[in-house]
């Protein structure tokens, strides 16, 4: 009987991975996407990330 346990845990331990692995391949697709959309529209000012990420400092 303990046996079944850990067989059915092991397969819901691996079902849990595979959709997490799932959902990192799917949220980098979406990230490549987003890299492929901002490179065709021009570079990226650092500036303006800078000041989004540290704030203004006005």
């Amino acid at each position: 009987m303990n046996g079944v346990v850990q067989f059915i845990r092991s397969l819901f331990f691996v079902a849990i991975m595979m959709g997490a692995a799932g959902t990192l391949v799917e949220a980098t697709g979406c990230v490549a996407r987003e890299a492929a959309k901002a490179h065709q529209h021009g570079g990226m000012s650092f500036r303006w990330l800078n000041h989004q990420l540290i704030g203004g400092g006005k």
